[in-house]
């Protein structure tokens, strides 16, 4: 399924296309071992049981804690810092950052005391909280929340008073090798990230995502960027903009009594995506978790009545994750799926026919229905945040379409411009959802929003094992009682 990179004279991929935890997993494990001085990184979530995939990495033992000791052992410096979560709104996620930390210091009890020392891993807690005003006017959900929780979950300060609230969080994925090979993406390490090209495996548990890695100066910015963000959201640096690392980046509010919201300072990823749905002459390419920002939404009309010529091809999941597998039906949920739809109609309108809005499923018949399937096949669950347009321009990481991760979390994602690369990336995601390889109609900017709009729609009627590739028509009504919009609520909460 992988695109065949180029290769430099250490063997460590110039640029390779990685589809999902079974080409991006063995890939990241191979740079580790070849790691000579440092490796730094921040991820969402990283669980450092995950199991090793390459045989290279097995020979250190079964678990990334084996390979990050190995690491350690032969003199490399490791700094990990993984994203604290509030601990009543999102109490599991926290208990996931603590869990990092205690393994963690399980590697560090296997290790000589110099050893040890290499090791810096971060449970980071972004700055921002919750003015007075909008923490009373959540308390009723909050302390809701609260008393779900199990006794071993709680906070102890909570058992006060009304807890604070912290609506922000570092989202990106991104590492860094000896500051020379750069893994960046929208994959996270633990067990439920992993999946196949194929999404063999029962609808739950599948999970499509890219991720990059590549040597060059990008690697050196990206280094830069992890030495430093954690400094520039605490306020005590201004960061400089990009080049090639595009950000989001939020700082608490001074006097924000009255704020729900931090104060952005970086937003360059929606701006990146903005400025090429402008320039884009043919086509824009998208595949995301959520669309859910109104900005962009726009952006994306505005193109499309600017250019005639323009089409779209937009590839999202079935549903939320929450909603279609845990049955989620709280108001964060609704008001997501709210505000997609009006943003999947905002679009709709502007492009009308030249728009192909597509989800991804499962070739084979669901045994019922049941939220978690669309078209009768059970639904592929869609992590990748990719845009290509024309064959110009590209962006790969880890912010999805929607306000929290355009104006609030930590993000981080690849700009690319070389025409070379944007090919490759362009042809390994198309062969991923239509696992074959593909006519140059479906592959050209002027002809493939045609070719797999048409592919697509025959896929709606024909039967799970004959259909063509993963793609059936997106059904933006599915569960469309659930829709609640919040009336004078930031849309960049969900």
């Amino acid at each position: 399924m992988q695109q065949n990179p180029q290769r430099d004279d250490l063997g460590c991929p110039e640029f390779a296309v990685l589809v999902t935890a079974e080409q991006a997993w063995p890939a990241f494990e191979r740079a580790v071992l070849q790691a000579r001085t440092e490796i730094t990184a921040s991820f969402r979530l990283f669980d450092l049981s995950t199991g090793l995939l390459s045989a290279e990495a097995r020979e250190t033992g079964d678990t990334w804690a084996d390979l990050i000791a190995a690491a350690l052992r032969r003199g490399v410096n490791v700094r990990l810092v993984v994203s604290d979560f509030d601990p009543v709104m999102a109490a599991p996620l926290h208990a996931a950052a603590q869990r990092t930390l205690d393994q963690a210091r399980e590697i560090r009890d296997g290790l000589a005391p110099e050893e040890a020392a290499r090791l810096s891993v971060t449970a980071a807690l972004h700055p921002a909280r919750a003015g007075i005003l909008p923490r009373l006017a959540f308390s009723p959900f909050v302390l809701r929340k609260l008393r779900k929780l199990p006794r071993r979950l709680r906070p102890s300060a909570a058992e006060t008073g009304l807890p604070q609230l912290y609506p922000v969080s570092h989202h990106q994925k991104v590492a860094v090798v000896d500051r020379e090979t750069l893994y960046i993406g929208g994959l996270d390490q633990n067990r439920r990230r992993y999946d196949t090209p194929d999404h063999d495996q029962p609808a739950f548990k599948t999970w499509a995502d890219v991720q990059l890695l590549l040597r060059g100066p990008e690697a050196e910015e990206a280094a830069a960027h992890l030495d430093c963000f954690l400094e520039d959201v605490a306020q005590r640096r201004t960061p400089l903009e990009g080049r090639h690392i595009r950000r989001t980046l939020s700082v608490p509010r001074r006097a924000g009594f009255w704020a729900l919201s931090p104060k952005t300072v970086l937003r360059e990823i929606e701006e990146d995506h903005l400025a090429a749905f402008a320039s884009a002459k043919r086509l824009i390419y998208l595949e995301t978790q959520f669309l859910r920002s109104s900005v962009i939404a726009r952006g994306l009309a505005g193109a499309a009545r600017r250019n005639p010529d323009l089409s779209l091809i937009l590839i999202l999941p079935a549903l939320p994750e929450d909603v279609a597998f845990d049955g989620n039906q709280e108001l964060d949920a609704r008001y997501g799926m709210a505000l997609q739809a009006e943003a999947l109609e905002t679009v709709n309108a502007a492009f009308g026919s030249r728009a192909c809005i597509a989800s991804p499923v499962q070739r084979r018949m669901a045994a019922r229905d049941a939220p978690s399937t669309l078209a009768g096949s059970p639904m592929i669950y869609l992590h990748s945040k990719a845009l290509i347009t024309d064959r110009d321009f590209a962006l790969v990481g880890s912010a999805n379409l929607n306000g929290r991760s355009m104006r609030w979390d930590t993000e981080a994602a690849l700009r690319i411009t070389r025409q070379d690369r944007i090919a490759r990336l362009w042809q390994a995601l198309a062969r991923h959802w239509w696992q074959e390889d593909l006519p140059a109609a479906a592959l050209e900017p002027g002809s493939a929003a045609d070719w797999w709009q048409q592919e697509i729609q025959r896929n709606q009627v024909r039967r799970p094992e004959a259909r063509r590739g993963l793609l059936v028509p997106h059904d933006p009504d599915r569960m469309a009682e659930l829709q609640q919009p919040l009336p004078g609520a930031t849309e960049d909460i969900v």
